[in-house]
């Protein structure tokens, strides 16, 4: 029996082994408690200490998938990069040496990012899936700028890729297609400016256009005012034909008896009232004097009639003349009045709706183009960059437990181990 066991200990060949049991076990712990103690105890104090002293780091994700690198015929984005290329970038570090750049880090930092993604199917190849980019830093602030900048100096490395030149033709494009379509504005905004002319150029042609209506309304008036002049005239000679008739014939028959019988009488009423002449019937030359009044009634009654002949032809004539003009004022003049209308109603119908909505439609076609530039990357951020709001390192909770448990573990078997061979010391040192 040695001295630290407590109990025999057969030493020879054929003795059997030592026996184990719960009271053998906790005689063991109970004397190696300082063996066994000292490593959880020193665990835990490391942990403290790592807990306390650790350098404290923030976690930051970020969710990617390949970008658009170009648009199909029918408008569907393209991605040319595959999930695997993007993860296999990240693994090899190739982004250390810029990062370091960009951020003004030291030299000798070795800023580490992590990429996975979970495979599904052949989705894997191209776009669908997304990858988890994974980094820890000494700030939340810089833990974001170590993810955002290693997007911008991928996409650099792929843009510098000859295999990505997709990107440089797409952007191209979508540059001369924007070109393209501002040219477009410019002729609209020109087609603007020549309808404006052409409604100052119409409307004067309608005002003198209505100007030419009004002078021929006034050249109506004019003819109306004649017609009526004519029917006036030409009832005042009608109504005094009768009575230069009437005057004739008294006086042709006055004349006439005279003429027979220079003795006859001459009585008032055998010589019209304007043809009485005091001096003549008193002792002038009666015959003559009547004579001379009957040729004066016959070139009267001959003048009216010559004058109802005029008045009844220039009132026919001046009747054709309003009938023409009327005629080409309902004809032409009213129906370029119209034709004026409608072209005026046309021009601000294109100035109001129509030109409006094709720059419009240009507009959008140019802000469709403009957002398709904008999307144009050989890598796609899914959402914002995730910043833990706390430290992630240390986590001296974690850290505690185990070490502890690893230091327990330990002290088991150093305790165990220690009574093994402070009990066996002899077989084990046996030369």
């Amino acid at each position: 029996m040695t001295p630290d066991s407590g109990h025999s200990s057969p030493s020879g060949p054929g003795a059997p082994g030592p026996e184990f049991n719960l009271a053998s076990i906790l005689n063991i712990l109970w004397r190696r408690r300082v063996l066994v103690l000292g490593p959880p105890l020193l665990g835990l104090l490391v942990g403290v200490l790592y807990g306390i002293l650790g350098t404290r780091r923030w976690e930051a994700t970020a969710t990617v998938r390949p970008g658009i690198t170009a648009f199909d015929p029918t408008g569907g984005p393209v991605r040319q990069w595959q999930l695997k290329d993007i993860t296999r970038w990240y693994e090899m570090k190739l982004y250390r040496r810029d990062l370091v750049q960009r951020l003004g880090l030291p030299e000798d930092a070795q800023p580490v990012i992590q990429a996975e993604f979970i495979a599904q199917g052949l989705q894997n190849l191209q776009g669908g899936d997304v990858i988890t980019l994974w980094t820890t830093a000494t700030s939340s602030e810089l833990a974001a700028a170590i993810l955002d900048s290693s997007l911008a100096v991928f996409a650099d490395y792929a843009e510098a890729d000859s295999a990505s030149s997709q990107i440089k033709l797409t952007r191209d494009g979508l540059l001369l297609q924007i070109r393209g379509l501002r040219n477009q504005i410019r002729q609209i905004d020109r087609r603007a400016a020549g309808i404006a002319l052409e409604l100052e150029s119409a409307r004067a042609e309608s005002l003198q256009v209505v100007a030419e209506d009004q002078s021929l309304a006034l050249d109506l008036d004019k003819i109306d005012q004649r017609l009526d002049f004519y029917a006036r005239r030409l009832v005042d000679l009608q109504e005094a034909e009768p009575r230069l008739v009437q005057d004739l014939t008294q006086l042709d028959h006055t004349v006439r008896r005279l003429g027979a019988d220079d003795l006859a009488e001459l009585r008032p009423e055998d010589v019209p009232g304007w043809a009485r002449r005091d001096a003549v019937l008193d002792g002038g030359n009666v015959l003559r004097e009547l004579t001379a009044a009957k040729l004066e009634v016959q070139a009267a009654l001959a003048e009216n009639r010559a004058l109802q002949d005029s008045m009844s032809y220039a009132a026919d004539v001046a009747a054709l003349e309003r009938a023409r003009l009327a005629i080409e004022r309902e004809t032409s003049i009213r129906t370029r009045i119209r034709e004026a209308a409608q072209k005026i109603g046309e021009l601000e119908l294109e100035r109001d709706l129509e030109i409006p909505a094709r720059r419009q439609d240009v507009e959008n076609q140019i802000d469709e183009r403009r957002v398709k530039l904008q999307i144009i990357s050989p890598i796609q951020r899914v959402g914002q960059t995730v910043v833990s709001d706390d430290p992630v390192r240390p986590r001296p909770l974690r850290a505690i437990v185990i070490l502890v448990f690893l230091g327990a573990a330990g002290g088991l078997v150093l305790g165990f181990g220690w009574d093994y061979v402070a009990t066996h010391r002899r077989e084990i040192f046996r030369s």
